[in-house]
């Protein structure tokens, strides 16, 4: 009898396992983390920027989460006596544990020139637009100037050629109008920026007649060539200069709004012109307290930044940042040297 209740809870130790819904349960929890943690990380990095702070990124190089599960039984009998009437003991314990070991990766040296410095390629811009992503958003936010007409920068208008011209390729872009092809070549490939003349209604040809005016492109041809640079060598060719990130997150830190104390101390690069506050892109709250409801927020100097959660504008741009990162990224990595912290 003894026997047969010793080996059936030996035999139930033995036949536990992790449970497979472990796996949907640490995918999204880790998951969210991450995500929030990203978030933050790149939302610190705009505002450190903005009072000229070096940013820095650390990347979740591997999470690898390990379980432990044991157990141990035991069982024993006595003769019983007038003190002690038990004559059966059982004992039985279970060990379960989890041991995630998170490493951490240092974005430095050539990996953060290439990340950070390096202009994103004109291709990745075009292809963005052919994804789906608005023009509007696109231009504004990853292009510095276009055929020589320039972006709103921290320290400069837009040039209203430029806003025009944004515009108008909005509108297109919404119509099916334009479109994009990328052809190999021996120095690498080329994408071929596509305006349709057919097939297309009066406002979107008068919207392309008003495109090639503004960037002095010939009339007549449908296909013009992207190239990298300030100008174009001719009349069919468009002429990209694309930001880096760096640029970029230095051109969102213009829309943090600091605080009172901050304003006109020195202690912050300054903001955008007053007639330009239109074009700031991400709108970064400051306050003494943490928010209470926030897309994303941050401390820094005694001071809380965030995004509203409501500002969807905000949201989707600051988003898009972050989904950029990835076309920032060239070559393969280096090694850097890493962390490896032991979590629970």
């Amino acid at each position: 009898m003894i026997a047969a209740l010793l080996g059936s809870l030996l035999l139930a130790a033995g036949c536990a396992g992790v449970p497979s819904d472990r796996v949907t349960t640490d995918r999204i929890d880790y998951g969210q983390v991450i995500a929030e943690s990203w978030k933050r990380q790149t939302l610190l990095n705009v505002v450190r920027l903005r009072y000229a702070d070096a940013p820095v990124f650390l990347e979740v190089a591997s999470l690898i989460n390990s379980y432990t599960l044991g157990g141990r039984a035991s069982a024993g009998a006595a003769l019983p006596s007038a003190i002690d009437p038990n004559v059966l003991n059982l004992f039985a314990e279970g060990i379960w544990s989890n041991s995630p070991t998170i490493t951490y990766q240092p974005l430095i040296g050539d990996r953060f020139t290439r990340s950070m410095m390096q202009p994103i390629p004109p291709t990745a811009v075009f292809q963005m637009l052919q994804a789906g992503w608005p023009a509007n958003l696109v231009l504004s936010t990853v292009v510095s100037s276009v055929n020589g007409l320039r972006n709103a920068s921290p320290i400069s208008d837009v040039d209203p050629g430029y806003a025009e011209f944004v515009d108008a390729l909005t509108r297109i872009q919404r119509a099916g109008g334009i479109g994009f092809r990328v052809e190999p070549r021996k120095e690498g490939s080329s994408i071929v920026f596509v305006m349709r003349r057919g097939g297309v209604d009066k406002a979107t040809l008068e919207d392309s007649r008003r495109i090639r005016e503004l960037l002095g492109l010939e009339q007549g041809p449908e296909e013009f060539e992207v190239i990298f640079g300030l100008l174009p060598r001719s009349n069919r060719e468009l002429a990209v200069i694309s930001r880096s990130m760096m640029e970029i997150m230095l051109n969102l830190g213009a829309g943090v709004e600091l605080p009172a104390e901050h304003v006109g101390s020195g202690r912050a690069l300054p903001g955008r012109p007053a007639a330009s506050q239109a074009a700031v892109l991400v709108r970064i709250r400051s306050g003494p307290a943490a928010p209470s409801d926030a897309y994303a927020a941050v401390q820094f100097k005694d001071y809380w930044y965030w995004i509203d959660d409501s500002d969807i504008a905000s949201k989707r741009t600051f988003t898009f940042l972050m989904l950029i990162f990835s076309l920032a990224e060239t070559g393969q990595p280096t090694a850097a040297p890493v962390v490896t912290v032991p979590s629970r």
